[in-house]
């Protein structure tokens, strides 16, 4: 838990609480779904289960319908996962999904076509 409210004080653009279809992408294997739990500009937060995405990992995001945006992991802990976009989002789409009402979580509700993530910097440890 300390990770997270280390990583909230250092935000620089207010987050907005929302709950959204999403899906990110790491370049390996298959585009997982998930449910976005806040978004600002600069970022989001996602429940990611067990599973873990190492700090620094590159990998891309669909929010509702729209993207993928690339984005770095910034950390992984209790389940959830919160990453910072490569590039800001542009001031309407985010104007967008902050008005915005709950989605349908279907894999339709969130398509998204991904592209291939080259170099994403993984370093391997023996």
């Amino acid at each position: 838990m300390a990770v997270i409210d280390t990583v909230m004080q250092t935000r620089k653009k207010p987050r907005k609480v929302l709950t959204v279809p999403g899906r990110y992408f790491t370049g390996q294997g298959e585009p997982v779904s998930v449910r976005l739990l806040d978004l600002s500009v600069g970022g989001c937060r996602f429940a990611i289960g067990e599973t873990t995405l190492p700090p620094g990992s590159s990998l891309q995001v669909i929010i509702a319908d729209r993207g993928p945006y690339k984005a770095h992991v910034k950390w992984c802990a209790d389940g959830e996962c919160g990453v910072t976009f490569d590039v800001p989002l542009d001031e309407e789409d985010y104007n967008s999904f902050r008005n915005s009402h709950v989605f349908d979580f279907s894999d339709e509700g969130a398509p998204g076509t991904f592209t291939p993530i080259i170099g994403d910097g993984r370093q391997r440890f023996c």
